[in-house]
């Protein structure tokens, strides 16, 4: 912005630089398939029981959120082996 204030207000004497051409542009990467990230029974564990009930609806299994967090948690672990 700058830059067209001095050349506006200012008159160059020095000519006109040529615009310089852009630089290419990289290859596009192929696509890479995102593997989900393997199920632990750790990363269960780190889940609320709402999470843990969406993550067992994802494996086709229906979640009580009454039973012990550790119960669900063994629960989703099996499903997700089983798929």
């Amino acid at each position: 912005m700058f830059k067209w204030f001095k050349e506006f207000f200012f008159a160059s004497t020095e000519p006109a630089k040529p615009a310089e051409a852009p630089a290419p542009t990289p290859a596009p990467k192929k696509a890479e398939t995102k593997a989900e990230p393997k199920l632990t029974k750790a990363s269960l564990s780190k889940l609320t029981k709402g999470q843990l009930e969406q993550k067992g609806r994802e494996f086709g299994i229906e979640l009580d959120k009454r039973k012990k967090k550790d119960d669900l948690v063994a629960e989703v672990f099996k499903a997700s082996k089983s798929k």
